[in-house]
């Protein structure tokens, strides 16, 4: 059998292409999911659970258990632990919800980042929030905030 070389140069560019389509595509499907597990866990967990104190068991869920919350008070930096912030929320009782905007999410493998705008009466934050994946479970391991009153 005699095989055209141009033929064949056009059939392995062809297949080249499609697998590089492919590989391109199932890793944007795989981003996407990890996008919306990401936003879920931001939402259930820091949003409701752990700012708006509706439910501490799930801010443990998606809260790392060894997360610390950053901030810059004047001079001064600050830090607070996952447990140390619920205890000092339940302190606070019923708040009014936070109205919150997830800004972005930026994804580099098991490795995530989000930026959330936070407004609750005169308060505006900026939240930082920095996330790993676990078995196939993303957890807030760390967060810096700005704070402003308005």
């Amino acid at each position: 059998m005699k095989i055209n070389p141009g033929n064949f140069k056009m059939k392995t560019k062809s297949l080249l292409i499609f697998f590089i389509i492919i590989s391109c595509s199932l890793q944007v499907f795989s981003q996407t999911d990890d996008k919306k597990l990401i936003e879920n866990v931001i939402i259930k967990s820091y949003i409701h659970g752990l700012i708006d104190g509706e439910n501490f068991q799930e801010a443990k869920k998606g809260i790392h258990e060894n997360f610390v919350i950053w901030g810059r008070r004047d001079s001064l930096l600050t830090q607070k632990t996952r447990d140390e912030w619920i205890e000092q929320r339940k302190k606070r009782g019923n708040l009014k919800k936070v109205d919150y905007t997830i800004i972005y999410i930026d994804i580099e493998g098991s490795a995530a980042n989000a930026k959330i705008k936070l407004t609750r009466g005169n308060l505006l934050a900026t939240d930082y929030l920095f996330l790993y994946k676990f078995n196939n479970s993303w957890k807030i391991v760390s967060a810096i905030d700005h704070i402003k009153r308005r």
